[in-house]
């Protein structure tokens, strides 16, 4: 009986998996190896014939497309951990799609002209507001700031909440015009330009905002968004009671949704990006601006151009 090449959990810890997902991983791929011994195949030589018949043998013992389309990307990693040590030229399930799985929810796709529009509208109330003598005034414009210097770093380089949590003073570089997102265990690290117009407001976020930010603060931070400590005055806003991460989010989603209707959520706001990004730049191109570890995520984003193509076939050529 053959086994799981040793190499194999090397190839798979550098991809970042977790311990249990290797382990996974494992099982799967010495279920496959046993079926190609017992079909007197090599599974290091196996053709998309041969890896066909092997989903098609799991559909036969009872496995939903959902956990063979699992199964089909775990032999791809195998087939790939072959390539990289000169085992093989190919990958044979690099283009086998397994029908009815269901794909990445479609969203509502706002235009570019809409995302501008969600940034340039969010705004901050100034000193002639009529709320400016409240007590509470001065820490609700500072948070407002901060919102939309976040804004902007979703809207233009189209960073996931959790990756706006991770900034650190040293990753936003305005002397250099770059902001850098640190890598996890599900995305890469990149490197992304700023706009012009970034720079300036985050240089103003930073030295003004950002440092009154931290003369609130119980301890110093090397975080870049900070959040105002939690106060018990009951005359203070109740929004800004508790100015944790979670509350920073709802209270963002409160008023983009205030200026837009159709905003339903930030991952809304990304797949946005993420697919006008597909109109302008390669696939790899975009697997690196989104973070994406696996070609296969930016692909699914694809979807979304089909849906707003879709939509616009319907607004100029309505049925009836």
């Amino acid at each position: 009986m053959k086994k799981v090449p040793l190499g194999v959990w090397g190839y798979l810890q550098s991809k970042g998996l977790s311990k249990s997902t290797i382990k996974c991983y494992y099982t799967e791929i010495l279920e496959f190896i046993t079926w190609c011994d017992m079909q007197n195949i090599e599974a290091e030589q196996s053709t998309t014939t041969e890896v066909t018949a092997y989903l098609s043998h799991l559909q036969n013992k009872g496995q939903h497309n959902k956990t063979r389309n699992i199964n089909l990307n775990i032999l791809k990693h195998y087939f790939n951990y072959q390539i990289e040590n000169d085992n093989r030229i190919d990958n044979p399930a690099s283009h086998i799609k397994i029908r009815g799985v269901k794909t990445k929810q479609l969203h509502a796709i706002f235009t570019k002209e809409e995302l501008e529009s969600l940034y340039k509208n969010y705004t901050i109330p100034s000193e002639e507001d009529s709320r400016h003598n409240k007590n509470w005034f001065t820490n609700y414009k500072l948070s407002k700031q901060r919102n939309k210097a976040i804004l902007s770093l979703m809207i233009y380089q189209g960073l996931a909440t959790d990756e706006i949590n991770r900034l650190t003073l040293q990753d936003v570089r305005l002397k250099d015009g770059t902001v850098f997102i640190s890598g996890t265990r599900k995305s890469n690290e990149r490197l992304l330009e700023l706009k012009p117009h970034q720079i300036m407001a985050l240089m103003e976020y930073q030295l003004a905002t950002r440092t009154t930010f931290l003369k609130l603060q119980p301890k110093a931070s090397e975080a870049y968004f900070l959040q105002l400590p939690s106060v018990s005055n009951k005359s203070v806003n109740d929004a800004l009671k508790t100015d944790n991460c979670i509350n920073v989010w709802k209270r963002l989603t409160t008023d983009i949704k205030a200026q837009n209707k159709k905003f339903t959520g930030f991952t809304q706001v990304r797949a946005s990006v993420i697919t006008h990004w597909l109109k302008q730049y390669n696939l790899r191109q975009v697997q690196y601006m989104a973070g994406h570890r696996f070609i296969s995520s930016t692909e699914s984003y694809l979807a979304n151009q089909v849906e707003e193509l879709q939509n616009d076939i319907d607004s100029y050529h309505p049925i009836g």
